[in-house]
C-alpha cells in the first residue's frame, strides 16, 4: 500500500484486527499492454496468532490498440 495517499482507505489498513479472519486487497493495473487484476488476501488463524499472505496475478485483456 502506498501510505502517501491519505484517507479511509490508509485508516483502513491501519485499523485494528481483533476479530478479523480474512483481508483482501483488489487491484487493477495496466503493465507490460495488458490489464491484470491483482489479488492479495490475507487469512487470520482462528486465534489470530498467524496468518498466511498470498498474491494472484490474473491477465483480463490486451490494451493495445489494433
Amino acid at each position: 500500500m502506498n501510505s502517501k495517499y491519505e484517507g479511509p482507505f490508509t485508516s483502513a489498513f491501519e485499523s485494528d484486527t481483533t476479530g478479523v479472519i480474512k483481508q483482501e486487497l483488489i487491484t487493477y493495473r495496466v503493465k507490460d499492454g495488458y490489464l491484470r487484476k491483482e489479488i492479495t488476501v490475507r487469512n487470520f488463524n482462528t486465534d489470530q496468532t498467524d496468518w498466511h499472505d498470498s498474491h494472484t496475478v490474473n491477465p483480463l485483456m490486451s490494451m493495445e490498440k489494433k
